[in-house]
């Protein structure tokens, strides 16, 4: 009887340690990014392990129990961690790309802060501004006519006039979004002592970005899913919002066009100053600022983008500039070349050396953000975000301690970004790199402009600081993307 428990111990272990293997193998294929030699090693060893493990539970011998307990022990732990950082990847792959499917607008009601009104209900009789320019102001006035009773609506077209007026009290509260509160806050620093906010609500809309466009000789993978092939454009939005949600409608203070190109391993920055003067797409009349795209959301930002160089973006990125604090913490910092010796506007008494600085996720936040220490102001600032995205993407790439906070730095990730990319791209690019370990060439480029004072379209009535394209760096910046794409 004793040997007959033991014996289907024994099997029993067999059993629980082989399917633990195969779970963890299943969950490897399952991310599709291990190249297949490494496949087949992994599954090699994997198999080995299990059939000298499992005879080695029937020999008597001390030294094979030894073995066995030793061999079924890194198998154990091979396979329940491995498994776990894999089930985990998965699942951020899967939720991680393809989430850019829903944008929001939050819209704030405000009142003077020396108003006697503290609900939205005590406006009943009074009257109400708002903006032409915000996306579904219809939905907007319904929203707000269903809380409030006999409310005049009064409809302006011009972002700071309409501010002055009801700061003078020419109507009794004004109905503003996040990314209006943004824009004025740059211009009134006690904004938040100056207004009081009585009702807050969102408005969700989803993300149309499939716009009919003709792809030539598109590889695609087994599921279907199209890819892009060796070479393509991604738009990144960088968002400063005080908005804590990355979905939210805000302005695009950052601008990048990433163009890479798989076969030569090389990855192209070009940067555009927030206060381009271009036309946002779908538009007529005035010109306004490249960073007021960002109101009508990621997708306008990125059409107005392609308008502008004359070439077609295959994926947006936005990103939550504020996230890249937690990023660069999980990485243990960076080191940064600065150019020039400054003391920090956004980070009172860090004084920046010339030359390499470490800087911890607060610190490259701020430096990213720098703009004021530069004679160029937003030109400079162009080049920071390009060294701390570039630093911080190559120490993720080459950080021996990432393991050790795995789950941290994926939580921090998907609250980094959304995107369209479909995890395929992504995981054909990990995969790609995973089989040679071929290193990559970044190069930066970025355009340049004159700065002047001229109406947008959101404050037509108002001379805003823009910048006008220089058209020979226009088609500079152009002309290197397609050299980059087309190098064989």
């Amino acid at each position: 009887m004793k040997k007959k428990v033991v014996l289907g111990l024994k099997w029993g272990i067999i059993a629980i340690v082989l399917l633990l293997s195969i779970l963890f193998f299943r969950n490897i294929i399952k991310l599709d990014v291990v190249p297949m030699k490494y496949l087949v090693l992994l599954g090699f060893v994997l198999a080995l392990l299990n059939i000298v493990g499992g005879l080695s539970l029937f020999f008597k011998k001390i030294w094979l129990r030894t073995f066995t307990v030793l061999s079924y022990g890194f198998l154990l732990g091979f396979s329940l961690i491995g498994g776990h950082y894999a089930k985990m990847t998965n699942q951020f792959f899967d939720e991680g790309f393809s989430n850019y499917k829903v944008e929001l607008t939050t819209y704030h009601v405000i009142v003077r802060s020396a108003s006697e009104e503290s609900a939205l209900a005590e406006l009943e009789n009074k009257s109400m501004a708002y903006y032409t320019f915000f996306n579904e102001p219809e939905k907007v006035i319904k929203t707000i006519s269903n809380q409030v009773n006999n409310i005049s609506f009064l409809p302006h077209d011009d972002l700071y006039d309409t501010f002055i007026n009801f700061l003078v009290g020419q109507y009794d509260s004004l109905i503003v979004t996040d990314s209006i509160l943004d824009i004025l806050s740059e211009d009134y620093k006690n904004l938040d002592e100056r207004i009081k906010i009585l009702y807050t609500f969102e408005i969700e809309a989803k993300v149309n970005n499939t716009e009919e466009k003709v792809e030539e000789e598109i590889p695609k993978v087994e599921n279907n899913a199209i890819l892009k092939g060796d070479n393509f454009n991604i738009y990144i939005s960088g968002s400063d919002s005080r908005s804590t949600k990355i979905a939210n409608k805000s302005r695009s203070d950052v601008n990048m066009v990433v163009s890479i190109n798989k076969k030569t391993r090389t990855v192209l920055l070009t940067s555009i100053p927030r206060d381009y003067y271009v036309m946002v797409h779908g538009q007529t009349g005035l010109k306004d600022k490249l960073t007021h795209a960002g109101i009508y959301g990621l997708e306008r930002s990125k059409q107005t983008v392609e308008d502008l160089f004359d070439i077609n973006i295959d994926y947006s990125i936005k990103l939550g500039f504020s996230s890249v604090v937690e990023l660069v913490d999980l990485v243990g910092g960076i080191d940064i070349h600065s150019d020039t010796s400054f003391d920090s506007y956004h980070i009172p008494g860090w004084h920046v050396n010339k030359g390499v600085n470490h800087m911890d996720g607060a610190k490259a936040l701020a430096y990213a953000r720098e703009r004021y220490a530069y004679a160029s102001g937003d030109r400079h600032r162009i080049l920071n975000q390009q060294q701390v995205l570039e630093a911080t993407f190559k120490k993720l790439s080459t950080s021996k301690n990432l393991l050790l906070h795995y789950d941290e730095l994926l939580n921090s990730l998907s609250k980094l970004y959304i995107t369209d990319i479909p995890k395929e791209e992504i995981t054909s690019l990990v995969k790609m790199q995973l089989e040679d370990m071929s290193s990559w060439t970044f190069l930066s480029s970025t355009v340049d402009g004159t700065g002047k004072m001229a109406p947008t379209h959101v404050a037509p009535k108002t001379n805003l600081y823009v910048m006008e394209p220089n058209e020979a760096t226009v088609t500079k910046a152009r002309n290197k993307m397609k050299e980059v794409l087309e190098a064989k």
